[in-house]
């Protein structure tokens, strides 16, 4: 990617000049193509059909045999030119080489077309249409005041070598200032395309930063409720003592919980600041019917044993998603444990589309959604902020006596 971009820059700085590269951006490199095609199109065209007539009017000429040369001549520069152009991009002396050529041919115009042509009005020779075609490619391929320049020489040219009143070079001037008009409107469009662009991408990027920063911090929320906060509850109901070496143990867990979101902070910023914001990356599959087991045996220290019966079908996933979903489930059964008023629970998980859903069903005493207080945040963000963080969906079925059964679903 970089090769291309450096190309594409050496070549604006060669057509459209070097203020030029530093906003060259898709739609300038855009139009840059589109020209330099044209470009090509028309010299090829331009350069047959000069030939074809050039060869109908070759009995009449003034000089025949310099009509063969010249036509030779013609239909060879344009095939290099275009060779050129599509290979790379027109360099600054094949551009003025263009132009000499047509500028050679204007001084020889009352040698190459018979002097009916030679009288007529300006644009019925071969010798015109190459001059009409050169101004308008001088336009496109050359800096302004180039462009403008070459224009005034071939004018020049074409006076010299027909003299007498005439209008064709009056036609060849105006019809290079329209042009110059014309590509300047049009780089000056595309450079404002491209600042439009370029500051929704801004826009854009900085609004996905600060949305993973806010995903970041409920992410770490999260993650404090299961651990910190919850070891701070279970001190303050007297469930562990101040002077307990269960509370040393937990707070050492804690602290490792702690510890780990700093590194994942840092990791981020690592990430942020070192990928390249057009490049993609295949996520890591992982298996979740390990993660769960795992979430599902994790010590929970001062709470009750749990027994807990799999039905788990074998699925991978992308790491995020293991993670989301094996965090949801841990929670969820350290809930079972501290509220439900059962040592058993059930864990299943099993594809669904192009997902899964895992399940988390308890025969507990279950409860009353709506008497939940607005501060308890671990249903609301330990498990269904979490299934959302990820694209994920999760809901909890339960009333007093029943028992609680929490869905989770990914994708949405």
């Amino acid at each position: 990617m970089s090769e291309q971009r450096e190309h594409a820059e050496h070549v604006s700085a060669r057509v459209w000049g070097r203020d030029a590269v530093s906003a060259a951006g898709p739609a300038t490199l855009s139009l840059q193509r589109q020209a330099l095609l044209v470009t090509v199109v028309l010299r090829m065209s331009s350069a047959a059909v000069a030939a074809v007539v050039a060869l109908l009017g070759l009995e009449s000429a003034e000089n025949p045999v310099w009509v063969l040369l010249s036509v030779a001549g013609v239909l060879v520069w344009a095939g290099l030119f275009s060779i050129r152009t599509l290979g790379g991009g027109p360099a600054f002396r094949f551009g003025a080489g263009d132009v000499v050529v047509c500028a050679v041919l204007c001084l020889l115009h009352g040698q190459l077309v018979p002097a009916p042509v030679l009288t007529a009005s300006a644009g019925s020779g071969w010798v015109d249409l190459i001059a009409s075609i050169t101004v308008l490619n001088a336009q496109c391929f050359l800096r302004q005041p180039h462009g403008l320049l070459a224009t005034v020489v071939i004018a020049t040219a074409y006076t010299v070598g027909a003299p007498g009143l005439r209008e064709a070079p009056v036609v060849l001037l105006l019809q290079g200032i329209l042009s110059a008009g014309m590509f300047i409107l049009l780089r000056r469009a595309a450079r404002s395309a491209d600042s439009t662009l370029a500051a929704r991408a801004k826009a854009r990027a900085n609004h996905l930063a600060r949305a993973a920063a806010r995903a970041d911090e409920r992410d770490q929320q999260r993650r404090l409720h299961d651990t910190v906060l919850a070891t701070l509850t279970m001190v303050s109901t007297g469930a562990i003592t101040e002077h307990s070496e269960l509370l040393r143990r937990r707070a050492v867990a804690d602290l490792r919980v702690i510890q780990g979101l700093a590194a994942d902070t840092d990791d981020a910023a690592y990430r942020a600041g070192t990928t390249d914001p057009g490049e993609t990356t295949t996520p890591l599959l992982v298996p979740l019917d390990a993660a769960l087991r795992s979430a599902a045996f994790a010590p929970r220290p001062g709470l009750p044993a749990l027994t807990v019966e799999f039905g788990l079908v074998p699925v991978l996933l992308p790491r995020p998603v293991v993670t989301a979903l094996a965090d949801a489930v841990a929670e969820a059964l350290t809930n079972v444990v501290r509220h439900a008023g059962t040592t058993s629970a059930q864990v299943r998980a099993q594809p669904a589309g192009a997902g899964v859903v895992v399940d988390v069903l308890d025969g507990g005493r279950g409860f009353d959604p709506a008497t939940v207080p607005a501060h308890r945040r671990g249903l609301r963000e330990s498990i269904t902020g979490r299934m959302a963080a990820v694209g994920g969906a999760a809901s909890i079925e339960t009333r007093p006596g029943d028992g609680v059964h929490v869905m989770l679903r990914w994708p949405r």
